[in-house]
C-alpha cells in the first residue's frame, strides 16, 4: 500500500494536436484541471479527457508513468506524448493497480445525526438513528440508519449517492456539490448548509410527512422557508409538583414561575 497524496492521473487529448496526449495529475477534479489548461493561451481549442484514473500516491504514479514512457516523450519538461489512446490507457491502468485506493482503509464517514438535530430536531423522521456522511476515494454517500420498532434490535440501512444533489458550478469550481477529492469536512459542512426544500425533493428521507407537507406550502405559497432553528418556543407552562407534600406546593410553584419569568425575559412575580 502506497501512502501519498490521494488523486487523479488523467490523459487529455486535444483535436488541434493529432497523435498527442498530455498526461499528468491532479488532487482536484479533473474537469477543472481541463478547464485550466485549457484556457491557457496559445491552446487552439479545448482539451478532452479521455481518461482518467483515481490513485493512492498521485505523485509517485505520475513519476513512474512518465519514466515508463520516457521514449514517447515530446519534450522532457513538458507533459506531450505521441502515442495512440489505448497504449496510453493501459500503461495508466498498470501503474493506477501498482497504487490502487483500499477503500477499507481511506473511507472516511462523519456522524452529522447530532448537527442535524441541533438544526432540526423536531423536523427530523423519529425512526433515524443515525445519519453518516462518507467519503470514499471517487464518491460521496449518505448512510442512514433507522429503527422502525423500538421494542426490536432490527434497523434498516439506506445509502444515497450523493450525485442526486447535482452539480454546483459555484465557489469550489469543481463542477460537483461533493467532490471526493474535498476535505470530508468541508463536504459536511455544505451538507449541513442545505435548505430543508433541497433535502425534501431529492429524496433524502430524512425529514417526516408533517415537515415535508410545510415546506411544500411554503414553496406554493412563494413564502422564504423561516430559520429551522430554535424552531419553538414556549406558549404555556404546566408544573408537576406530584410527590411534594401539600405545604411545599405553594413554595415549588413561586420559585419556578420567578426561574422561568427571568429566562423568558419577563418580570418575576414572588
Amino acid at each position: 500500500m502506497h501512502k501519498g497524496r490521494r488523486g487523479v492521473i488523467y490523459i487529455l487529448a486535444n483535436q488541434y494536436m493529432p497523435g498527442l496526449l498530455k498526461i499528468g495529475q491532479t488532487t482536484r477534479d479533473p474537469e477543472t484541471r481541463v478547464r485550466e489548461i485549457s484556457r491557457a493561451t496559445g491552446v487552439p481549442a479545448d482539451f478532452e479527457i479521455i481518461y482518467d484514473e483515481i490513485v493512492s500516491d498521485v505523485d509517485a504514479a505520475e513519476a513512474m508513468i512518465h519514466t515508463q514512457l520516457a521514449a514517447s516523450r515530446v519534450n522532457k519538461v513538458r507533459e506531450f506524448f505521441r502515442l495512440d489512446v489505448r497504449s496510453a490507457i493501459k500503461i495508466v491502468q498498470q501503474v493506477g493497480r501498482e497504487f490502487a485506493v483500499d477503500e477499507g482503509i481511506e473511507a472516511e464517514g462523519v456522524e452529522i445525526l447530532p448537527q442535524l438535530e441541533k438544526r432540526m430536531r423536531r423536523w427530523l423522521r423519529r425512526e433515524i438513528v443515525s445519519v453518516e456522511f462518507v467519503q470514499f476515494s471517487d464518491l460521496c454517500v449518505l448512510r442512514v440508519i433507522e429503527q422502525p420498532d423500538v421494542t426490536r434490535v432490527d434497523a434498516l440501512q439506506t445509502v444515497v449517492d450523493l450525485r442526486v444533489l447535482g452539480d454546483s458550478g459555484g465557489e469550489f469550481g469543481d463542477g460537483k456539490l461533493f467532490s471526493p477529492l474535498r476535505a470530508i469536512q468541508k463536504n459536511v459542512q455544505i451538507f449541513l448548509e442545505l435548505d430543508a426544500y433541497s433535502i425534501i425533493v431529492t429524496g433524502l428521507g430524512l425529514l417526516s410527512d408533517e415537515a415535508s407537507l410545510h415546506v411544500a406550502h411554503l414553496v406554493e405559497q412563494l413564502s422564504v422557508e423561516p430559520p429551522l432553528s430554535p424552531g419553538w418556543q414556549i406558549s404555556s407552562i404546566e408544573y408537576d409538583v406530584w410527590g411534594s407534600a401539600v405545604t411545599d406546593n405553594e413554595q415549588i410553584l413561586r420559585l419556578l414561575r420567578a426561574s422561568d419569568a427571568r429566562r423568558l425575559g419577563q418580570p418575576g412575580h414572588t
